[in-house]
């Protein structure tokens, strides 16, 4: 028999019969870490499991001093170890204690150790359903660090919890899980969560979702009164979400932004300033000519954060029409207002404006904030040609 296998026979023939070995000392370990885990001495706890945890692999791999050189006995013994029922035993108990400690993280490695031994391992599912709040909470946040999308329907359960702070967990946690549509219903039922730090959560979600779905629920929390406390954080992280999912929509074909589109025009009479504001700007991310008069209206308003954003849906839209208006407003007094007019004039490459924007670039006089975008204007306008210069 080659040397290679027969060492590797071996090895995983050690395998059976040490397994047979560790039961009372994995026991030994457990219980009196449960004991301590009782006593709120986690830390304690956890040093017993660690130290368990390191015999116990000790004792599989054979330790002799000289460790194995050949790849495929090497290989067995990993996965030996990953496997052994025992040192899983011990790391379904490190969960608990990390998530005791509030370290999720720590908590997600040992559950990927887990699931590298034993595929389809339940153990975080199971603490899902923890008497103890905390655990739940933690149990939520691993798998929103893991990211599988096998874990959707049970984060949504969560987000039904009777303790508020584990659904915002699973309202972040569903956030976390990439390109699944079928995280965002949930993540959409969650907007209405009695909690403010849950609506706070799914708002910052579905800004990452880019699920058109999404527009006409936040631009609902946007208007709802309970948004507007405390400080209106919900509310502001609704309308940051709208012009997040407009930038992703508007690289998207026309068929997966019409919806979206369409329902931002929609809202353009709304009752509510806030909800009219971001929609008009949303409109133009999305290059839709529809928003012009509204921003163009909202130029006059009384809210200076209004001016300015409607200023820069302007030049968003990508639209020559709006090129007067602009060049307008780049005769403000508002650094802000004429910072915007620059930037919206360059990207529509105004030829007209050319002079002005040179001019500004080269003022020694004005803001340096002001001069560089005038000088990146100018770039945009001659294709990288500077304005000349003015002095040494």
């Amino acid at each position: 028999m080659n040397k290679s296998v027969w060492r590797l026979a071996l090895v995983i023939g050690m395998a059976a019969l040490l397994a047979s070995c560790g039961n009372k000392e994995t026991k030994e370990a457990l219980d009196k870490s449960a004991n301590l885990e009782k006593l709120k001495q986690y830390y304690d706890a956890n040093n017993v499991l660690m130290d368990a945890l390191q015999a116990r692999e000790t004792v599989l791999r054979g330790d002799t001093g000289t460790p194995p050189t050949d790849p495929a006995v090497i290989d067995a013994l990993k996965k030996k170890v990953k496997s052994d029922p025992e040192i899983i035993k011990m790391e379904r108990a490190q969960i608990r204690l990390y998530l005791h400690l509030e370290r999720a993280d720590m908590a997600s490695t040992v559950y990927a150790d887990i699931l590298a031994g034993h595929p389809g391992d339940t153990v975080v599912y199971d603490t899902l359903h923890d008497t103890d709040p905390l655990i739940r909470a933690g149990a939520a946040h691993i798998l929103g660090l893991v990211g599988n999308p096998e874990a959707i329907d049970a984060l949504t359960g969560a987000t039904k919890d009777s303790d508020q702070d584990v659904r915002r967990a699973a309202v972040a946690a569903l956030g976390s899980i990439k390109d699944d549509p079928k995280a965002v219903p949930p993540i959409i039922g969650a907007l209405k969560d009695s909690y403010w730090f849950a609506r706070l959560e799914a708002a910052n979600a579905l800004g990452q979702k880019q699920d058109a779905r999404a527009v006409k629920p936040l631009l609902d929390a946007v208007a709802a009164p309970e948004n507007t406390k405390p400080d209106n954080t919900v509310q502001t992280a609704a309308e940051n979400a709208l012009v997040l999912l407009s930038k992703d929509l508007v690289t998207k074909s026309k068929d997966v932004a019409a919806p979206a589109a369409d329902e931002f025009f929609s809202r353009l009479n709304d009752p509510n300033p806030k909800v009219v504001l971001v929609s008009a700007v949303s409109l133009a991310i999305l290059k839709d000519a529809r928003s012009i008069p509204t921003l163009q209206k909202l130029l006059e308003s009384d809210d200076a954060i209004a001016r300015l954003d409607a200023v820069k849906g302007l030049g968003e839209t990508g639209d020559p029409s709006v090129i007067p208006t602009l060049r307008v407003t780049l005769k403000s007094t508002d650094i802000n207002m004429q910072g915007w007019s620059i930037i919206g004039l360059g990207n529509l490459k105004d030829q007209g404006s050319l002079a002005d924007l040179q001019a500004l670039a080269s003022d020694n006089a004005e803001p340096q904030s002001i001069r560089s975008a005038a000088d990146a204007a100018v770039r945009k306008i001659t294709g990288g040609q500077t304005s000349a210069p003015t002095g040494p």
